[in-house]
This record gives structure tokens, C-alpha cells and sequence, in this order.
């Protein structure tokens, strides 16, 4: 069999995983509301900060107005008593006297996941009976809470996550990694949820059972590891409680980056899923269209290619674009789409990194990354 054929082949075979997502995606149900029952339990809602973008006291407002009839406390943890966040979130909350809100200074370094050890201290004046945990880019709508906790009143549940999208991007470096999860991302956990029960959380929000997750260890046994959310998912799923994926899509307030940060945030989340999943992460370069097509147009010799790889590299833009699309509700959300070819050849180089080395770099800080996804600080 010549070169051209199997470059053909792999380029079809990728062009069908390209279509098959899409067609997930697209019955995936988004975005709707679940109605009101009597279930409100009280909640915790976590919220570990390190530094303050522009828009960060805007995430935190949005859920200091939740619309949600239970008991809200929320914790705000911060391990920097310097930490520019600090004044700040006491002057947002004094606009909220009423809310049940606390700062804690989580000095105490209890693991190489700092972010983890943040969580440890602040559960220890936890009283919710769910527990959510949110990053601090998320900008809430009113009715989260409610709609994130409500599936939890079945017993069955034992955590509830969603899915996010990048919202505001600014600059070349953050439209490339706005495609990566407005629409393939998202598509691809679609295509999981078909194969397989969901076995993993999504960091943006996850609501836990409390007595569940306390019963599966809590924080403390993720205070060494990577990807922690990850691990939460899979400890509650093994436990054997379902998670249930919420059709609500919450926004993540993007930063300003460039190409080098996205890169290491990249290669940080390649590195995560490559150390969790190295079969699987492995045979995800298969999923990457543009990287076949453009390979088969150089490679091979067929005259035929130029139709076929063109109309495959076309199909490409056009599910980014509706994938995006459903995901914001807005066409407008869209137009990067045509940048999905650089995006994918700057993930194929992602992917080969991925398996080049074992370092990581998150928040200022270089870590090794042992077996089993254990994180060491390395000095």
C-alpha cells in the first residue's frame, strides 16, 4: 500500500471522527432550565483566588446574586496575605452585608497543588450539605445554583458539573485557544458521554455531595496531584454515584495572553490528560482533520486529493463555526472559525510535546509530573 492511499485513508477515517462529534454535539442537550422544586439544600460554594484580572470581582458578584432559596455560604480562599485580590473582594462585599461570606487566608502549604491546598483549609469551616467549587473567571447566571444542585436531590447523584466557553477574548494567542474549547472540546465530551458513563469532573463549576465526597477522602488525598478535578469526578464515580453533566453553559472571562502563555496552559492541560489517559490521549491526533489533510495534500500524489482534502479542510470551518454557535447561542461567536486550521496545527504540535517531557508550569511555578499524575515542585 502506497503512501498516498494511507494518508488518504487516515485523512477519511479522521474526517468521519470529525463528523461523528458533531452529530454528538448537536443532540447533546444545551442550555435549559430545569424547573423549580422544593430541593434547596444548603451550599458551600469554594472559591480559592490568586490575583485579580479586570473583570475578576465581576465573576464574583454574579455569584453573590444568585437566585436560590437554600442557604448560601461562600468561601473565599486566598494563600497570599499580599495578594492584590484582597482589597479588592473586601470592598465587593461590603456592597453584600447580607451574604454569608468569609475570607480565609489558606497560609499553610499542605501540597505541591496549591490551589488544593486552599481547598483543604477553607473545608474545614465548610458546612453545606453540596459543596460547589468554582474557578474565579466563571461569571455565573442567576439561576446556577439552583439548576446545578437540583440533580443531586436523587440520591443516585453524587456530582453535578458543566460545560464552559471562553467568552471575551483578546488577541491572536486566546482565539486559537477559544476554538480549542467552544467547539472541539465540548464536542469531544459529548462524544465520551456516548461511549461511556461520565468518569471525570469539569473544573469551571462542579457541585458535590458533600457526605459523598467527604466519604471518598475529600481534598486531601488531590493535594499532590494535577489535575484534581479530574480526580474528584473519578473518586465520586468509582464510589458509585453517577455525575450528571448540567445542560447550562456557564461563561469563562478570558484573560489577556500570548502565544507563549496559551502555549504553556496548552501543554499543561495536554500534559494532564496524556499522564491520566496515555491510550486515549494518544489516538486523539486522529481526531485532528487539518493535520491529515494538509499532510495527504503534501504528501501524496493522487490528483483527487486536492478535492477531497479541500472539501474536508472546508466541512472543518463550517462544524467549528455551528459548534460555536451552539455553545454561545450566536452566530457572532463564529467568525474566528477559519483560524481552526492553525488552531489544529498548533495543537498537533502540542500533542507531540505532550509525550516529550513531563514538566508543566502553573502559576508561576515549574512542576515535574510523576506517575499517576502526582505533581512535584521542582526547584
Amino acid at each position: 500500500m502506497d503512501i498516498d492511499s494511507v494518508l488518504g485513508g487516515i485523512c477519511l477515517v479522521s474526517f468521519a471522527v470529525l463528523l461523528w462529534q458533531w452529530w454528538e454535539a448537536a443532540r447533546l442537550p444545551l442550555h435549559q432550565r430545569l424547573q423549580k422544586t422544593p430541593y434547596a439544600p444548603d451550599v458551600t460554594l469554594f472559591k480559592p483566588l490568586k490575583g485579580c484580572e479586570p473583570r475578576t470581582m465581576e465573576c464574583i458578584a454574579s455569584w453573590l446574586e444568585q437566585d436560590y432559596p437554600g442557604n448560601v455560604q461562600i468561601l473565599f480562599g486566598v494563600a497570599d496575605p499580599k495578594d492584590p485580590v484582597l482589597p479588592e473582594l473586601e470592598r465587593l462585599l461590603k456592597r453584600y452585608p447580607a451574604f454569608h461570606a468569609d475570607i480565609i487566608l489558606c497560609t499553610e502549604n499542605l501540597g505541591a497543588n496549591r490551589k488544593v491546598s486552599s481547598l483543604i483549609q477553607m473545608s474545614r469551616k465548610a458546612n453545606g450539605e453540596v459543596w460547589i467549587v468554582s474557578d474565579a473567571d466563571i461569571l455565573a447566571p442567576k439561576d446556577l445554583v439552583r439548576n446545578i444542585v437540583q440533580p443531586l436531590s436523587d440520591p443516585q447523584n453524587g456530582a453535578v458539573n458543566c460545560l464552559y466557553q471562553i467568552v471575551a477574548p483578546s488577541g491572536f494567542a486566546m482565539s486559537l485557544e477559544k476554538i480549542g474549547v467552544n467547539a472541539d472540546f465540548w464536542s469531544q465530551v459529548a462524544q465520551s458521554l456516548r461511549l461511556a458513563e461520565q468518569n471525570f469532573c469539569l473544573g469551571a463549576v462542579m457541585a458535590v455531595n458533600a457526605t459523598v465526597f467527604r466519604e471518598t477522602g475529600g481534598f486531601e488525598p488531590l493535594a499532590n496531584m494535577l489535575a484534581d478535578d479530574y480526580h474528584i469526578g473519578n473518586r465520586i464515580h468509582h464510589s458509585g454515584k453517577k455525575i450528571v453533566l448540567s445542560s447550562l453553559v456557564v461563561d469563562s472571562i478570558a484573560h489577556q495572553a500570548n502565544i507563549r502563555e496559551v502555549w504553556s496552559h496548552q501543554l499543561r492541560w495536554a500534559r494532564t490528560i496524556c499522564f491520566e489517559r496515555p491510550v486515549s490521549y494518544g489516538l486523539s491526533i486522529i481526531s485532528n482533520t487539518t493535520f491529515w489533510a494538509v499532510l495527504w495534500l503534501i504528501c501524496g500524489s493522487h490528483s483527487s486529493r486536492y478535492i477531497i482534502a479541500g472539501g474536508v479542510l472546508l466541512i472543518r470551518v463550517l462544524a467549528v463555526a455551528d459548534l460555536q454557535r451552539r455553545l454561545a447561542l450566536d452566530w457572532r461567536a463564529c467568525r474566528s472559525s477559519v483560524l481552526v486550521w492553525l488552531k489544529d496545527l498548533f495543537q498537533f504540535m502540542i500533542w507531540l510535546c505532550a509525550f516529550c517531557g513531563n514538566q508543566v508550569e502553573w502559576r508561576g511555578q515549574r512542576f515535574r509530573v510523576r506517575k499517576g499524575g502526582v505533581l512535584e515542585l521542582k526547584k
